[in-house]
């Protein structure tokens, strides 16, 4: 991302689908990258986060565990990064919980909540749950997202405007659904 021209490149994934968290809780067999070992982040990791800093990039953690993302957030604010970015906290492998949602934004952190595939047996649920969740950390401390454009569910831009009309139904105003959904995003990276 450093080597981007022209500023476009802005965030910084820690491993998502080949994290070590996530192949795992996925039960996968294939090699996975690493981000802590023994409750202590690993030398790479805090190099990356170095540069992170150094080039005002956004820290996103991907697919690592709460207690990875937590100490994650915390080397980064060790380090002077200014924009970090909880991945989809509450979904599968991640799945923080409200007080460690709180806990990240208190180290500068915005938490994404992902609305996902807006239809389904358990959508109204989960939207619930999420809508729960994103009212006890505050709008303030909120982006939402689709994290849409998987074979099979909606696209995002018709997803993405189901779940903020799910939003809406369980009484965000507009003003709320703005920030998480515009202002949030825009802060995050530095527009």
């Amino acid at each position: 991302m450093v080597r981007v021209s022209g500023g476009f490149g802005r965030f910084v994934w820690m491993p998502t689908f080949d994290a070590e968290n996530q192949v795992r809780v996925s039960r996968g067999s294939g090699p996975w990258v690493s981000v802590a070992r023994n409750g202590e982040l690993l030398r790479e990791v805090k190099e990356v986060i170095a540069l992170i800093a150094k080039h005002q990039l956004v820290l996103a953690t991907g697919h690592s565990s709460a207690a990875e993302v937590l100490l994650l957030l915390r080397e980064g604010r060790r380090q002077g990064v200014q924009r970090m970015v909880v991945t989809h906290a509450t979904f599968t492998p991640v799945l923080m919980n409200v007080p460690q949602m709180q806990e990240a934004t208190k180290l500068g952190a915005f938490i994404e909540f992902v609305g996902g595939a807006p239809a389904g047996a358990r959508a109204a649920a989960r939207i619930d749950t999420l809508a729960e969740a994103m009212r006890r950390v505050g709008p303030e401390f909120s982006i939402v997202s689709s994290d849409l454009g998987q074979a099979g569910n909606p696209l995002p831009p018709d997803g993405f405007g189901e779940f903020l009309a799910a939003l809406r139904a369980r009484n965000f105003t507009d003003q709320e659904i703005d920030r998480m959904a515009k202002q949030n995003p825009a802060k995050l990276l530095g527009l």
